[in-house]
């Protein structure tokens, strides 16, 4: 169905309800928000050369690209050879520290209005319609395929990059040689990406070093991780391969795969507005990224105002909360019934406040590029 006719999936449920009870504003980070000033080196920086490190030298490095040689058949000649040249990058092991005791209100992470202003503005509006209009055909070939609304699709590429301004200029192999073995809290995680990201490059002939891409090692216009990049990668373009950096039709199509692998279902919105309060939500147990009761649930334990939903009694949701402080130090909770789709976008980014900025964004979006057409149409006179 042609977006000028469609009915769009994000209407004004979301965006109109948080205008109305927000006042003004004067979880993880989207790589277009990654701190790209020059910043203090780390204590602990290494006094090697800018274009090679120690890690060859290290037993842990060895051991473990021989796992990843025997586990995917890579010659082990090619993962030393490759692996030499990776060093030390302090900054993505900063950006990933996390930072105790931040305050709410300067916080962006911890006030949903800060957050929201950040990301849901007018350059990522006016970008996404012309992403959507330059793209057309690839959204409507994905839309086919999988169902997801294109507002979706290009809102989080706008979330993530800027439609592709911003996609991180960190060497990936570094990113990921550093938090797998020089930053231990999330180890495990970090080396099971390195490892599909080395049989990613030996697979697609690249030479890993080559790669930019965020301070945790996502890549490309939808900062995939490589796992992801792996399961959930699509040739959108139809030229055989998957490249989410120099094909926007690719990325299009990997992330309307990976929402719809997720759990997105066509037709309802992520979010609608409801009351509530933090009584509601210990007692249900709520602050997970899945679905975990239904609508008549929260219904029963006092959640106020889900008549006006649109969905049946025993739809899955999950309650979600968006705290806020104002510029004037005021402080309050948003409330909203998160459905399916907004649990897929959890699935990209945990937090909360990611999935509702996604949301918002997707909203605006639609909205701009109904006002867009709707003023292209050439008036009539009362006589035709």
């Amino acid at each position: 169905m042609s977006p000028s006719v469609r009915s769009p999936l994000f209407g004004l449920a979301f965006g109109a309800w948080l205008a109305l009870a927000a006042p003004a504003f004067g979880a993880d980070t989207p790589a277009s928000e990654v701190r790209t000033a020059p910043a203090k080196p780390a204590v602990n920086v290494r006094a090697k050369s800018p274009s090679a490190s120690d890690y060859l030298e290290r037993e842990e490095v060895r051991s473990f690209l021989k796992e990843v040689s025997e586990a995917h058949g890579i010659p082990l000649d090619w993962l030393e050879s490759e692996v030499a040249v990776a060093r030390y990058s302090a900054l993505a092991e900063r950006y990933t520290t996390p930072k105790p005791g931040a305050n709410r209100r300067t916080t962006p992470e911890k006030n949903y209005l800060l957050y929201s202003k950040n990301l849901v503005n007018e350059e990522r509006i006016a970008k996404g319609v012309e992403f959507l209009k330059r793209h057309d055909a690839a959204f409507r070939e994905a839309e086919a395929l999988s169902g997801v609304d294109r507002y979706a699709v290009a809102a989080v590429i706008g979330i993530e990059t800027i439609y592709g301004r911003n996609m991180g200029r960190f060497r990936v192999l570094d990113a990921l040689m550093t938090l797998s073995f020089d930053y231990t809290r999330r180890a495990a995680f970090f080396r099971s990406e390195l490892s599909s990201f080395l049989d990613f490059c030996w697979r697609e002939k690249i030479s890993p070093v080559t790669v930019l891409g965020s301070y945790a090692g996502a890549i490309g216009l939808g900062q995939f991780m490589p796992s992801s990049l792996d399961a959930y990668g699509r040739d959108g373009d139809g030229d055989g391969r998957v490249d989410i950096v120099g094909s926007e039709a690719d990325a299009i199509a990997s992330v309307a795969a990976f929402l719809r692998a997720h759990g997105w279902v066509s037709g309802i919105e992520p979010l609608y507005p409801v009351e509530a309060d933090r009584d509601i939500y210990e007692r249900i147990g709520a602050g997970g990224i899945t679905v975990h009761t239904t609508l008549a649930g929260l219904r029963e334990e006092g959640v106020r105002k889900t008549e006006s939903v649109p969905l049946p009694d025993d739809e899955p949701v999950l309650l979600v909360d968006l705290p806020w402080v104002d510029v004037k130090n005021r402080r309050g909770t948003h409330w909203f019934v998160g459905t399916r789709n907004f649990a897929a976008i959890l699935r990209y980014n945990r937090s909360y406040f990611y999935a509702a900025a996604v949301s918002a964004l997707a909203e605006r979006i639609a909205e701009r590029e109904r006002s867009l057409e709707k003023s292209a149409e050439p008036s009539q006179s009362p006589s035709s």
